[in-house]
This record gives C-alpha cells, sequence and structure tokens, in this order.
C-alpha cells in the first residue's frame, strides 16, 4: 500500500534563522506536515516586503531541511519556491515573531512580508506573532500555529487572503477575527549625538489606545483574545476608477489643445 504524503509546510521569518520562536514553531508545524524551513541568516525585522536586486542572493544549509538565506525575508521565501525545495509546499508560515504586528505595523513587519509573498504565489499562507517585549512563552503560540494549520490545510484560505495572527502575552482567552486597526501610534524620533559630537536619531512609537476601536487587532489583544487577521492584497480600488477619472479626462482636454 502507497504511503500517504504529508503536506508540505515552508516555514520562514524575519527574526532569523538562529531564532527560538522559528524553532518552536517549526517543531510544532512537524505535527501536521513535512516541514521546511528556509530563512534570513540574521535578523531582518521591520524589512517589509522589500527584495535584494542590487546584490547577489545566497544560501547555506544549516541542517536537514534548514536553510539559511543571506537576505530579507522575502527573498527568503522566493529562492525557497523557486530553487531551494523541489516541491511547491502546500503552506507558508511565518513566525513565531518576537512583537505583536498589529495594526498599520503589519505593513512594515518581514514577518508578514515573507507569509504575503506565499500568498502572492497562490500559496496559504499566515504570519504569527507574540505581543510580548520580552520572557516569549512560544510554546502555546506554537500549538495555535499547528491547529491553525491543519485548519487551513483542510479548507483553504480565500483567494488573495494572507492571516495575520497576533497572540497575547500569557494567552489563555480563546481566539477572535478582527479587523487590522488604523495607526493608534506617532512615530518619536529621540535626538543625541556620538562621542564626534554627531546627531543620531532612535525611532521609537508612542501609543493612543483611546484610538482602539472595539472590533479591531488591538481590541483583540487587549482583551486577551489572539487576533486573527485576513489581509488582503489590495490592488485596484473599483470606487476610485470614477471619481479619478475626472482628473484624467481634464488632463487628457487640457492636453489637445
Amino acid at each position: 500500500m502507497a504511503a500517504i504524503s504529508r503536506p508540505s509546510i515552508l516555514v520562514t521569518n524575519d527574526d532569523g534563522i538562529d531564532s527560538e520562536g522559528i524553532a518552536a514553531l517549526a517543531q510544532a508545524l512537524g505535527r501536521v506536515g513535512q516541514v521546511r524551513v528556509v530563512a534570513p541568516r540574521q535578523e531582518m525585522s521591520a524589512s517589509s516586503h522589500s527584495i535584494s536586486l542590487s546584490r547577489p542572493l545566497r544560501y547555506e544549509q544549516v541542517k536537514t531541511d534548514w536553510y539559511a538565506v543571506h537576505g530579507t525575508p522575502a527573498d527568503a521565501v522566493i529562492l525557497a519556491l523557486n530553487h531551494i525545495i523541489p516541491e511547491r509546499p502546500d503552506m507558508v508560515f511565518s513566525g513565531i515573531n518576537k512583537g505583536s504586528n498589529l495594526g498599520a505595523n503589519a505593513y512594515y513587519s518581514g514577518t508578514v512580508g515573507a507569509a504575503v509573498e506565499g500568498t502572492l504565489h497562490g500559496i496559504p499562507a499566515i504570519a504569527i506573532s507574540i505581543c510580548a517585549r520580552q520572557d516569549f512563552q512560544f510554546e502555546p503560540a506554537a500549538d495555535f500555529a499547528a491547529r491553525l494549520a491543519g485548519m487551513v490545510l483542510e479548507g483553504g484560505l480565500p483567494a488573495g487572503v494572507t492571516l495575520n495572527v497576533n497572540v497575547p502575552d500569557g494567552w489563555s482567552n480563546g481566539a477572535r477575527l478582527a479587523r487590522q486597526g488604523t495607526r493608534i501610534a506617532r512615530n518619536v524620533l529621540v535626538e543625541t549625538t556620538d562621542p564626534k559630537d554627531r546627531k543620531y536619531y532612535w525611532m521609537s512609537e508612542q501609543m493612543d489606545e483611546q484610538k482602539i476601536t472595539p472590533d479591531s487587532d488591538y481590541a483583540a489583544v487587549r482583551d486577551g483574545h489572539i487576533a486573527i487577521t485576513p489581509l488582503t492584497l489590495g490592488g485596484t480600488e473599483p470606487s476610485s476608477l470614477h471619481s479619478l477619472s475626472r482628473w484624467v479626462q481634464s488632463f487628457n482636454a487640457l492636453s489637445v489643445r
């Protein structure tokens, strides 16, 4: 009797291949499929969906089915899908990220960017993060990831949708679907000087929790729930075609005079 093949899962992240988060995720997902890890050699946090066009990509095998890419998280997924992994995976799973990727900050996230790259290739993709700043407890998030992966592998995802999952610190209160929150923070630049009296800046955020809307990912995590947010790739916004067409018509009218 022929052996039943297991689903193939590509695991990546933006914290680097040596992160404890990716190790916990890979181990948990091994219960539901065949895992191959292709991730950046070093931490690439906040690299968004950037890819390397002006320098060559290199990778090395660090152990069986684990590969370190000298590039961004999106680079790692592209290299995995087009060169390293012999067959098309059934899922791309990115994480477990150290720190939240809520609201507009998802756009900056290399963890989310890597998952979106999977979606661009037509592969069900999930990003998962822990909403903590220290003392990360990866096991609960990893166990949830394995359960979620099983459900997505069985039922699939809508075309063009990436799941962005954020797990509260000390989570024990279920999960809920949530909208991507609007920006509730402002950038803060802290100015200081180096030993040669040259100015430089550290960037941080100042949160305004009064701006949190009840159906947002921020609210879900605040209430102790895992926030599962379906993100779309966007594309053309239909209503804009009509309103902006007046600009084009005006431009064309002026151009033919």
